[in-house]
């Protein structure tokens, strides 16, 4: 082969190259809005006061059930802390 084809041959596969990372960051940037936008609707809903009052109320009846159940008061407050925690992640 001339070189000149392997010139053509590199320029080609290097635009190639440039064009799919582009077009992977465009598909990155569409993502992260995505996520941005779902996670702010995600907030907005959990802060609103119905649901608050709903959760600690829930949680409020977690506590009398385990204490109910015969946990001491302080086992059922650390409890209904590790339960509020984890359906915070």
């Amino acid at each position: 082969m001339k070189p000149i084809n392997f010139i053509i041959i590199a320029i080609f596969t290097c635009s190639l190259t440039k064009l799919h990372a582009q077009e992977h960051k465009n598909s990155l940037n569409f993502m992260n809005e995505q996520l941005s936008k779902q996670l702010l609707n995600q907030t907005l809903v959990l802060s609103e006061p119905k649901l608050v009052k709903a959760q600690a109320e829930l949680l409020r009846q977690h506590y009398h059930a385990l204490v109910q159940s015969g946990f001491s008061k302080d086992q059922a407050l650390q409890l209904v802390i590790a339960i509020a925690a984890r359906d915070k992640s």
